[in-house]
């Protein structure tokens, strides 16, 4: 029998059979329900197999293309191999690695929501950072967090989400479009699923389908101007028992006017903030009125954010005022609780930007079938698991996870 064939039917027995190192179940198996796009003739390796060694071999400094990951899986040794459940080849006796094009052609074919479903999921808290305590940033950030918290649980903390897209700058289409994603996260930038849009004003008709998995009831869900749209506001509202906080821009002009001629002088400041940093002081003032009339879906209070830069280079003064409505009263949320809600959405944008910076996901070029929301997806869950191991900056939690020993215990596929 020709060794390709014994190869095969290797990689039967390995995906279908206990063999090789008994991995943690809850990780390897979401990864073993994803639906396989392949023809189940001439499969040689797992498809959890080649999805975790994609998830690993990105979550290592410098990788961020697929000629990385194969240079990565050409340096795993033959334990990595099998705790990475590939299979072994019956004739050399040794465990046998993919290579760059295998793992592309599955990620370019894969079920990006299905991907998202997996990895994106509730994981494990709390791992340990390798190598010895949090360096002294880590431990002052667990400290200013664990201050906000208290105070925010003293009172009560609202759940909320965050809706947000993202343009790959670099995932071209052959039409001359770009490849654009329509994500959702928590508030602290946990990302909980995104799609593909066509082009990002197009985002709006997808607003149902990415929050329809989603638990909101209770929750509250930010976004910006764009998707201020009365089907969607009255869908969450109603359907979903979901409360919104939604930025009016001139997109909406007569509700922006309604808003904007309410009597705000007299409407008393109901939070100020102040922060110093990134070379300017900004003084952030919120002020939230009842209101009855703004003929919007399950509208009760509008808000008027009014902030002031100061550069402390130059001295110079900017002021910008921003209007929004929301579902909340003041007995779901105080002005305290609207402030902070606002303010967090950026932290989906946030994500975006260490996307961007740590993984270089604009320059990515990978464009081909649903290669560049699954890649996106990736990059996702290692964020996500290096912030749960308690990594401050996400590149130095990726310089801690070079080998494939330590990247399986990141993601709990150890």
């Amino acid at each position: 029998m020709p060794a390709v064939a014994l190869s095969r039917v290797g990689a039967r027995v390995v995906e279908s059979g206990p063999g090789g190192e008994e991995l943690a179940a809850g990780a390897w198996q979401r990864l073993e329900a994803l639906p396989d796009p392949r023809s189940p003739q001439g499969r040689i390796y797992p498809l959890a197999c080649l999805v975790a060694i994609a998830v690993c071999a990105f979550t290592a400094a410098g990788n961020d293309r697929f000629t990385a990951v194969g240079q990565w899986i050409r340096r795993a040794g033959q334990a990595d191999l099998a705790r990475l459940r590939a299979p072994r080849d019956p004739l050399a006796g040794r465990y046998r690695a993919p290579d760059e094009k295998t793992i592309r052609v599955v990620l370019d074919r894969l079920d990006p929501r299905a991907l998202a479903r997996a990895l994106l999921g509730p994981r494990p808290r709390g791992r340990r950072r390798p190598g010895g305590p949090p360096s002294a940033s880590v431990r002052r950030y667990r400290a200013r967090r664990a201050a906000q918290q208290a105070k925010t649980l003293a009172r009560g903390r609202l759940q909320a989400v965050a809706v947000d897209g993202k343009t790959c700058r670099g995932a071209r289409r052959a039409d001359g479009t770009r490849v654009h994603l329509l994500g959702v996260a928590e508030h602290g930038g946990h990302l909980l699923d995104h799609l593909e849009v066509d082009v990002k004003h197009n985002e709006t008709s997808h607003f149902t389908e990415l929050l329809e998995p989603v638990n909101l009831a209770g929750a509250v869900v930010t976004f910006d101007a764009l998707h201020t749209v009365r089907a969607n506001l009255d869908w969450l509202s109603g359907e979903r028992k979901a409360h919104y906080i939604a930025v009016v821009k001139k997109n909406q002009p007569l509700l922006h006017a309604r808003i904007r001629a309410l009597p705000w002088r007299q409407v008393p400041a109901g939070s100020v903030t102040r922060e110093t940093g990134h070379g300017r002081t900004e003084t952030r003032t919120l002020k939230a009125a009842h209101v009855s009339r703004l003929d919007f879906p399950h509208a009760r209070q509008a808000i008027k954010i009014t902030r002031r830069r100061k550069d402390t280079a130059t001295g110079r003064i900017s002021r910008q005022t921003v209007y929004a409505v929301t579902s909340l009263t003041s007995a779901h949320a105080t002005a305290q609780d609207l402030a902070r809600l606002v303010r967090e959405h950026w932290s989906i944008e946030a994500h975006h930007h260490v996307r961007d910076v740590a993984f270089s996901e604009d320059t990515s070029a990978s464009r081909t079938g649903s290669g560049p929301a699954n890649l996106a997806t990736i990059r996702a869950a290692i964020i996500a698991a290096i912030k749960d191991a308690g990594y401050l900056h996400i590149s130095e939690g990726r310089r801690d996870h070079t080998t494939p020993a330590e990247t399986l215990r990141l993601h709990g596929l150890d």
